[in-house]
C-alpha cells in the first residue's frame, strides 16, 4: 500500500494556478515544495519520500531523462484513439513520421506530437511535406516520433476543461467560447454550456469498461458549432492549468494520477513521455552543442521556453489545437 503524501513539488506559471494549487495543499496539511524550470529541481524533490507532482509534462519529461523516477499516471494517447470518432468527433491515427508524410503527400492533414508540445512543432493543418519535414527536424528527426494525424477539421464553438477522478466529474469550467479566452465571465455567456458538457463526460466515462477508465485525467471537451460535443483532446491532471476549476477538486485528481513506485512499466495508465521528443532549441549548429555533440538532453532555460509556450494549458499529453481557436481560419 503506498504511503500517504506528505509533500506537493509544485510548478505553475501561470499565477492563479499556483497560488490555488499551494493554498488548497496547505490547508490539506501538505507542505509545498516550489520547483522551478530547472530539471535538477524536480530530482532533489523526488528524493524525498511522500512527493507528489504537479508540473508541466515537459519539466518533468526533461528530469526523467536525466535519471530522475517520477511515478505518474494518466491517460495514454492509445486510449484516446481508441475512444473512436463517435467521442473524439473524428478519426485519429497514431502513428510514426513515415506514415504522417505519406498523409500529408495525399492532402492537408491536421498532426500533433502525441506526447508533449514543442515550438518548433506546432500542432497545425500541414500542407505540404516541406512544412512537415523542417517539424520533424525541429524536435531531433527520429523515425520513431510518435504523432497524431486526423484530416478532419473541427467547427468549434465553445470549450470546457474538465477534471476527472476515475468515473468522477471533479471540477468543470469553461475556457473558451467562440473566440473569447476565459475569463470568469465566460461563466454567464450566453453560449456557455458548462453544466452539459459536464454531464456529457460523465455519461462517456460511464459507458467505458471497468478497466478502460484513468486513474484521473482532465478532458478538454468542444461543443460543435451543431451542438454536439466531443473529446478534443485528453490531458494529464498533474500538468493541466486550472483556468476557473475549483483548485481543491483539482489537487484529488492531481494526487489520484500521482502513483510513486505503483507506476511500473507494466501498468496501462503509467505517464512515458516520448524518448525521442528532443525539446532543444534551433541553432546555427542545427540542433547540436557548440561543442558539435549531440544535446541529448534538454537544458533548463529551454524548459523553462517550453512551458512559458502554454501558462495555463501547461502539459497536455496532447497538444493544444491552437490553429483550430483562430478566428477566420477555415
Amino acid at each position: 500500500m503506498a504511503e500517504p503524501f506528505t509533500r506537493l513539488a509544485l510548478f505553475a506559471r501561470n499565477d492563479d494556478t499556483r497560488r490555488g494549487f499551494r493554498r488548497v495543499a496547505e490547508r490539506a496539511g501538505l507542505t509545498v515544495v516550489e520547483l522551478t524550470a530547472d530539471p535538477s529541481s524536480v530530482g532533489a524533490a523526488a528524493t524525498e519520500p511522500g512527493t507528489a507532482f504537479r508540473a508541466p509534462g515537459g519539466l518533468l519529461a526533461a528530469a526523467i531523462a536525466a535519471g530522475t523516477h517520477v511515478g505518474l499516471t494518466g491517460p495514454t494517447t492509445q486510449w484516446f484513439v481508441g475512444l473512436g470518432s463517435e467521442i473524439t468527433g473524428r478519426a485519429w491515427f497514431e502513428c510514426r513520421p513515415d506514415a504522417a508524410r505519406t498523409m500529408v503527400a495525399q492532402g492537408v492533414t491536421f498532426i500533433k506530437l502525441a506526447d508533449g508540445k514543442h515550438p518548433g512543432f506546432p500542432a497545425a493543418r500541414y500542407f505540404s511535406t516541406d512544412a512537415f519535414d523542417d517539424a520533424v527536424a525541429a524536435v531531433g528527426g527520429s523515425a520513431q516520433l510518435q504523432l497524431l494525424a486526423t484530416r478532419t477539421w473541427l467547427p468549434i464553438d465553445s470549450e470546457y476543461r474538465i477534471f476527472t477522478c476515475g468515473r468522477q466529474v471533479m471540477t468543470y469550467c469553461p475556457y473558451r467560447i467562440q473566440d473569447e479566452p476565459w475569463t470568469p465571465l465566460l461563466y454567464t455567456h450566453r453560449a456557455s454550456f458548462h453544466d452539459e458538457a459536464a454531464a456529457w463526460a460523465r455519461e462517456v466515462l460511464d459507458q467505458l469498461g471497468p478497466l478502460d477508465v484513468p486513474p484521473a485525467a482532465v478532458l478538454d471537451v468542444a461543443c460543435l458549432e451543431n451542438g454536439r460535443f466531443v473529446l478534443l483532446e485528453a490531458n494529464q491532471s498533474w500538468g493541466a492549468g486550472l483556468y476557473g476549476c475549483d483548485p481543491h477538486q483539482a489537487l484529488v485528481a492531481v494526487l489520484a494520477a500521482n502513483a510513486g513506485d505503483a507506476a511500473g512499466p507494466e501498468d496501462r495508465w503509467a505517464w512515458r513521455p516520448d524518448e525521442t521528443l528532443r525539446y532543444e532549441s534551433l541553432d546555427s549548429s542545427g540542433g547540436r552543442g557548440a561543442d558539435g555533440g549531440d544535446r541529448r538532453r534538454p537544458k533548463f532555460d529551454e524548459v523553462d521556453a517550453l512551458i512559458a509556450q502554454d501558462p495555463c494549458g501547461e502539459a497536455p499529453i496532447l497538444v493544444d489545437d491552437a490553429e483550430e481557436h483562430m478566428p477566420g481560419r477555415d
